[in-house]
């Protein structure tokens, strides 16, 4: 549990890892949420002052995750071991994100398009819990061919079942492709139905830009599925909309009926990892170049550095959009 300060320390799980993260000399920091002393967590301690106490012996740690001070030897000299090791960590979009492995420095923060766009309305949700893979939600946030039967006049017409296949880009660890959603269903009114611009950065994060059939006016839909562990993810969902002038009720209760309709779908997928049996079609196009990429960053991961930040960066074009030069990174 947090401390109502504002300054933690809190306690979470990201890749099966008990983190803590604490704002120590107004510095967001994330550590490993153990003690070396004698493996108390610390996210159960306290910040004082420019430090995070231990709750067992009182020890206590600096933004550099360095022991400062040990109450029962104050005059004797403080072990080297006596360190927490802590992680690249940063904040952004009002979250907090933290990289657990820097040692091939070629990743960033994933693109939320409406963060600094001020025409647009910025809503951050309640996270949601899913028994699930990173890997399975991302998929089904970009499966076009789900709508017409998990989503039948929530989201899509269910005689509108067949969708088309899209162009993908590969761009500095991004994939983008459009999908232009078919006229005139029958939906919900909320519904951003129209076109579809997906930035998808790897591997969980997917920024989804609308223009709307019914008002031309965009929203955007940015997701992010943190995994806890190989089972189980924290999704964290930011919505914004150009439109100022109603409610945002009406706006997160549609988006949490969503993920109410796709839920017990996707906690029902087994096995909860992406296998190698399972059979696809030419229309599972996103999934199976998502798969693909996913291989190759898996596989380039095991030669050393070079060979990730090639496969990561490494842009593959099927379209003819023009794109950026990269940006800086994480």
């Amino acid at each position: 549990m947090s401390s109502p300060s504002g300054l933690g320390p809190l306690g979470v799980t990201l890749l099966s890892e008990h983190l803590v993260v604490a704002k120590l000399g107004g510095e967001i920091v994330a550590m490993r949420d153990r003690c070396p002393h004698r493996s108390a967590k610390l996210s159960a301690g306290q910040v004082v002052g420019a430090d995070l106490q231990c709750p067992y012996h009182g020890w206590k740690y600096g933004a550099s995750g360095n022991c400062t001070h040990i109450p029962a030897c104050p005059d004797g000299p403080i072990p080297a071991k006596a360190k927490v090791e802590r992680f690249d960590c940063q904040e952004k979009y009002g979250l907090i994100w933290v990289r657990m492995d820097s040692s091939f420095d070629c990743t960033e923060i994933p693109h939320f398009s409406a963060a600094d766009n001020p025409k647009f309305k910025i809503i951050i949700q309640e996270p949601y819990y899913w028994k699930s893979s990173a890997e399975r939600r991302w998929e089904n946030f970009t499966d076009f061919s789900h709508f017409a039967f998990v989503h039948p006049q929530t989201l899509f017409d269910p005689n509108a079942a067949q969708p088309p296949l899209v162009p993908m880009d590969r761009v500095d660890g991004q994939f983008h492709f459009v999908y232009d959603t078919p006229k005139g269903m029958d939906v919900n009114s909320l519904a951003i139905i129209g076109k579809f611009s997906y930035v998808c950065s790897m591997p969980f994060a997917i920024n989804l830009s609308s223009l709307k059939y019914s008002d031309n006016t965009t929203s955007v839909l940015f997701n992010v599925s943190c995994p806890i562990n190989d089972s189980e993810t924290k999704n964290y969902f930011i919505f914004a909309r150009e439109k100022h002038d109603d409610s945002d009720w009406p706006h997160i209760a549609f988006n949490d009926l969503v993920f109410a309709e796709d839920k017990p779908i996707i906690e029902s997928e087994w096995p909860q990892y992406l296998p190698d049996d399972e059979v696809s079609v030419i229309t599972d196009k996103v999934s199976m170049q998502y798969r693909k990429w996913l291989r190759e960053l898996e596989s380039a991961a095991r030669e050393g550095k070079e060979a990730f930040n090639h496969a990561l960066n490494n842009r593959v074009l099927e379209s003819d959009r023009t794109y950026p030069q990269p940006g800086p990174t994480f």
